[in-house]
């Protein structure tokens, strides 16, 4: 099932009249049935669920250690910075908040849980026991890396938010 959106375009017409084209572009819907048909949601899901509250960027590690380890989710990283990047996991992550499974604490930190929904869901979801295999037999090196990555991030946000905060002060001229 797919939704249609429509945009207009500036453009000259077929006698040089300026003229407005239509274009039509297609995108697919995101429902909850479609998430919880997709493993690779589930799978974050779950691991926002087991390893939750966590900030996106310790999220992005976690999966990426997930996948050195051996239980591969299909992702493929870039490093930005120290922190390793996925497009497609962050789409998978933004459908998780669309449909609501998915939610970033309110405050300064914003990390990202489960919400009572995604609760639910994940209950009557098909966790692949793959995942929940490689998570239990590594899960104490897991958080212990994902525990270190969300102090570093929580530390930088202080120290942003500190900056942001003290009065500037001002020069002479």
């Amino acid at each position: 099932m797919g939704m249609a959106k429509k945009k207009r375009e500036e453009g000259k017409g077929e006698e040089g009249k300026g003229g407005k084209e239509l274009k039509i572009i297609t995108f697919q819907v995101i429902t909850r049935d479609k998430v919880l048909s997709n493993d690779r949601q589930v799978a974050i899901l779950y691991l926002v669920d087991k390893f939750g509250p966590i900030h996106e960027k310790t999220l992005m590690d976690l999966v990426k250690n997930l996948q050195e380890l051996g239980y591969d989710l299909g992702y493929s990283f870039t490093m930005v910075g120290r922190y390793p990047y996925s497009p497609d996991l962050k789409n998978d992550l933004t459908a998780l908040m669309y449909v609501g499974f998915v939610e970033t604490e309110p405050g300064m930190y914003r990390k990202l849980r489960t919400t009572s929904d995604g609760k639910d869901a994940l209950e009557k979801a098909k966790v692949p026991q793959g995942l929940v295999d490689a998570v239990n037999k590594h899960f104490e090196e897991l958080r212990n890396k994902a525990s270190i990555i969300d102090g570093e991030l929580d530390l930088e946000i202080r120290k942003r938010f500190r900056e942001l905060k003290r009065p500037r002060r001002r020069g002479l001229f």
